[in-house]
């Protein structure tokens, strides 16, 4: 009767440890998920309040055919500013990247900030007309898209 005890007593001490283990277990993939959901949130905050549209009339996208470049137009739509450098943008047309030249702040000529219902100046290197699709992709990972044609 005393060994019928005693393994009772064992099988219990047994079944506590494992439920420990796997609460253990479960409270750490809980807090890790969370984690990592925080981090979205954040990142889909400033994705939201980081915005710019691009605001060039489709039928008729600017180019000097003399210099090869075309003139790209953005407007800060979000409500944080956005860095405007030639680094903080990358353009790609029919899927290939292309440089960018110059970046010009038209609302404060000089800053190399786009406040909250600024209009940006993107000056790339292309000589192409017809229609095109250009994407504009900020450093934050937002990108716009027009469809238009390149006069």
């Amino acid at each position: 009767m005393a060994s019928s005890a005693l393994s009772e007593i064992i099988m219990f001490v047994a079944v506590l440890l494992i439920a420990a283990f796997v609460t253990g277990i479960l409270t750490t993939s809980t807090y890790k998920i969370s984690i990592g959901i925080d981090k979205k949130g954040d990142e889909l905050s400033t994705k939201l309040s980081q915005d710019f549209e691009i605001i060039n009339d489709p039928g008729k996208i600017i180019r000097n055919s003399e210099s090869g470049i075309t003139y790209l137009y953005i407007k800060n739509t979000g409500k944080d500013p956005i860095l405007f450098t030639n680094d903080s943008f990358t353009v790609v047309i029919d899927g290939n990247i292309v440089t960018i030249n110059d970046t010009e702040q038209l609302t404060t000529p000089g800053s190399n900030v786009l406040y909250p219902g600024d209009v940006g100046e993107i000056i790339v290197n292309y000589n192409e007309t017809g229609y095109h699709r250009i994407k504009i992709i900020s450093y934050t990972g937002i990108s716009r898209i027009i469809k238009g044609y390149i006069s």
